[in-house]
C-alpha cells in the first residue's frame, strides 16, 4: 500500500517555508478521476519543494503540491521526510536514494508533458480522488498493460491547509509584485534619463542641420563663380589653339609641297632601279626553286634513313629477345642432359651390382645341384641297406626334396631378375638415345645462336652505316637552312626598303647593293632507288612556301603600280596598307626561318 502522508494538519507550521527551495513548478496534464464524475484530463500545477523542519534543520523534507489555476480551492499535498522515505522505498521497490528521488519524479513528469495531446499517451499522470484522500500515480502504457512507476497517497487540503497554501502563494505573489514594482521604477528612471538625452540630441541635430544648409548655400555660390571663370578661360584657350593650328597647317602644307617635288625627282631614279630589281628577282626565284627541290630531296632521304634505322632497331631488339630465349632453353637442355647422364651412371652401377648378385646365385645354384646329384647317387647305392639306413635315406630324400624346391625358387628368382635386368637395359638404351637427341638439339641451337650472332653483327654494322648517312643528311640540311636564310635576307634587302611615293606608283624602293649568290651546296649525296628525292623537313617546306607567297604578293602589287604609269598627288592609304601587309608577312617568314 502507498505511504499515508500529510496526516498532521499543522505541517505548515513545522515546515520552514522561508528556507524552502522550489525544485519543480510546471503545468502537467493529469487524468482526474472522481467517484461521482466522469474521468477527464485537466491541466494541474505540480510544485515540488525541498526544505527543512523549523525545529530541526538537519531533517530534510520533500513537499509536493497539486493545485489548479482555475479552482483555487483544489489542493492535494504530500510531505515526505528522509525517514519516511525509507518505508516508501521498501514498499514500492524504489532503487534511488532520497536525494535523487525528486529528480526521478521530475523526469517522469517531463515524459508526461511530452505525451500531451496524444490520443493514447504513453506516460500519463493520474489523480484518483476518494473523499479526503487521493492517489497520485504515473503510469506507462504498453501493448500489454499499464505499468505504474510510482504511486503516492496524497491528502486533499482542508480549509486550514488551503488557507495556509493561499496565504503562502499570496506572500509569493506580493514579493514578486514588489520586485516587479522596483524593476518598473528603475525602468522609468532610465526612461526619463534617456528622454532628456534624446531631447538634447534633437536640439543638437537641428543646429547641425542649419549649419549644413548654410554651408551648402555657400558652396553653390562658389561653384557658380568658378564655373563662369572656367568657361571664360576655356573660350580664351580655344581661340589661341585655333590660331596656332592655322599657323601649323600652313607650315605643314609648305613642307609637303617641297617633299612632293623631291619625291617626284627621286621617282624617276627608282623606276630604273625597280627594273633592275625585277630581273634580279627572276634569277633569285629560279635559284630558290632549285634550292627547294634539293632541300625536299634531302628531307626525303633523311626520313627514309630514320625509318630504316627504327626498323633495324626493332629487328635487333627482337633478335636479342630470341637469343635470350634460346640461351634459356639451351641451359635447360644442358641441365636435363646432365641429369640424364647422372641417372644413366646410377642405373649402370645398380645393373653391375645385380649382375654380380646373379653370378653369385648361379654359383650357389651349381653347388646345390652337385650336392643333390651326390646325395641321389648315395641314395641309389644304399637302397638295400638296413632299416636304419632306409630311415636315414628317407630323411635324406626329404632334405633333397627341400633342396630341389629351393632350387626351383632360386631359378624363378633368377628368371625374374633377368627380366628386370632386360627392362633396365631397355630403359638405359632409351635414356642414351634421349641424351643423344638432347645433345644434337643443343648443337643445333648453338649453330642457330652462332648464325644469329653473325646476323646481329651485320645489322650492327649496317645500323652504324645508316647513322653516318643520317649525320651527313643533317649536315646537308643545316647547309640548306643557311642557304635559305641567306636568300631570305637578300630578298628582304631588295624588296622591303620603302620610304617615299612617286606619281604612277604606290610604293617606292631605295637602291641596294648588287645581289650575288654563293655557290649552292650539293644536297644530293644519295637518292632512293626510285630516282626521286624525298622531302627533308615539312616545316621548312611550309616556311619556304610562305616566303614564296609573300614575294609573289609584293611582285604583283609592284607590277600593278609601276607598270600602270599615271600619277597621284597625295598619299594613298590603301597602297600603304598593302605594302605594310607584304612587309610584315616577309618579316614573319624570315623570323620563322631564323
Amino acid at each position: 500500500m502507498p505511504l499515508v502522508l500529510d496526516e498532521n494538519a499543522l505541517s505548515w507550521e513545522t515546515f520552514d517555508v522561508q528556507t524552502a527551495s522550489t525544485l519543480y513548478w510546471q503545468s502537467v496534464p493529469v487524468l482526474l478521476k472522481h467517484l461521482d464524475r466522469e474521468e477527464q484530463v485537466e491541466e494541474l500545477t505540480v510544485r515540488i519543494l525541498s526544505g527543512f523542519t523549523r525545529q530541526n534543520h538537519n531533517l530534510r523534507i520533500l513537499r509536493v503540491h497539486v493545485s489548479s489555476e482555475e479552482d483555487l480551492f483544489f489542493l492535494h499535498s504530500l510531505e515526505v521526510s528522509e525517514e519516511e522515505f525509507q518505508g516508501l522505498k521498501a514498499d514500492q521497490g524504489i532503487l534511488v536514494d532520497f536525494s535523487n528521488f525528486p529528480n526521478k519524479i521530475i523526469t517522469l513528469l517531463a515524459k508526461c508533458i511530452e505525451s500531451r495531446g496524444e490520443e493514447n499517451p504513453r506516460f500519463q499522470a493520474e489523480l484518483v480522488v476518494s473523499g479526503c484522500e487521493s492517489l497520485f500515480r504515473i503510469v506507462e502504457t504498453n501493448d500489454f498493460n499499464k505499468l505504474p512507476h510510482i504511486t503516492l497517497k496524497f491528502r486533499s487540503g482542508s480549509d486550514t491547509a488551503i488557507k495556509q497554501f493561499l496565504a503562502f502563494r499570496l506572500t509569493e505573489v506580493r514579493s514578486n509584485c514588489k520586485e516587479l514594482t522596483e524593476e518598473l521604477r528603475t525602468c522609468e528612471d532610465a526612461r526619463d534619463s534617456t528622454s532628456s538625452q534624446f531631447a538634447s540630441c534633437r536640439e543638437k541635430l537641428a543646429s547641425v542641420q542649419a549649419e549644413h544648409e548654410r554651408c551648402m548655400l555657400e558652396m553653390k555660390g562658389n561653384q557658380h563663380t568658378q564655373l563662369a571663370q572656367a568657361q571664360e578661360e576655356k573660350a580664351r584657350e580655344k581661340s589661341e589653339l585655333k590660331e596656332s593650328l592655322d599657323r601649323e597647317w600652313g607650315e605643314v602644307e609648305r613642307r609637303l609641297r617641297e617633299r612632293l617635288e623631291v619625291m617626284t625627282k627621286k621617282s624617276e631614279e627608282l623606276d630604273q632601279e625597280n627594273r633592275k630589281l625585277r630581273s634580279q628577282k627572276c634569277d633569285l626565284e629560279t635559284k630558290y626553286s632549285e634550292t627547294n627541290h634539293r632541300l625536299a630531296s634531302a628531307e626525303g632521304y633523311r626520313t627514309s634513313l630514320g625509318e630504316e634505322c627504327s626498323r633495324l632497331k626493332e629487328l635487333n631488339k627482337k633478335l636479342s629477345e630470341d637469343k635470350h630465349t634460346l640461351e634459356i632453353k639451351l641451359n635447360e637442355m644442358k641441365g636435363e642432359g646432365r641429369a640424364n647422364t647422372e641417372k644413366i651412371r646410377a642405373n649402370g652401377e645398380v645393373l653391375d651390382q645385380q649382375r654380380s648378385r646373379i653370378r653369385d646365385m648361379e654359383a650357389s645354384n651349381r653347388q646345390l645341384e652337385s650336392r643333390c646329384e651326390e646325395l641321389i647317387k648315395a641314395v641309389q647305392t644304399n637302397e638295400d641297406s638296413s632299416l636304419q639306413v632306409s630311415k636315414q635315406n628317407q630323411r635324406t630324400a626329404q632334405i633333397a626334396g627341400k633342396l630341389t624346391q629351393d632350387m626351383k625358387n632360386i631359378k624363378e628368382k633368377n628368371s625374374h631378375l633377368k627380366k628386370s635386368l632386360a627392362r633396365q637395359d631397355e630403359k638405359m638404351i632409351q635414356q642414351k638415345r634421349a641424351a643423344d637427341k638432347a645433345e644434337e638439339k643443343r648443337k643445333a641451337i648453338e649453330a642457330v645462336l652462332e648464325s644469329f650472332k653473325k646476323e646481329n653483327d651485320g645489322l650492327r654494322l649496317e645500323t652504324e652505316d645508316l647513322r653516318s648517312k643520317l649525320e651527313d643528311g643533317k649536315t646537308q640540311l643545316q647547309e640548306s637552312e643557311g642557304m635559305i636564310r641567306w636568300l631570305n635576307k637578300q630578298i628582304n634587302d631588295a624588296q622591303l626598303q620603302s620610304s617615299t611615293r612617286v606619281p604612277g606608283s604606290r610604293y617606292t624602293f631605295q637602291p641596294s647593293a648588287s645581289v650575288s649568290l654563293p655557290p649552292a651546296p650539293n644536297l644530293r649525296k644519295s637518292e632512293p632507288s626510285g630516282g626521286r628525292p624525298a622531302l627533308a623537313n615539312p616545316s621548312l617546306s611550309a616556311r619556304l612556301s610562305r616566303i614564296r607567297g609573300s614575294s609573289e604578293n609584293l611582285l604583283t602589287l609592284g607590277k600593278e603600280d609601276f607598270g600602270g604609269g599615271g600619277g597621284a598627288e597625295g598619299l594613298d592609304s590603301e597602297g600603304a596598307a598593302g605594302v605594310s601587309h607584304a612587309v610584315s608577312a616577309s618579316r614573319e617568314a624570315t623570323l620563322a626561318l631564323g
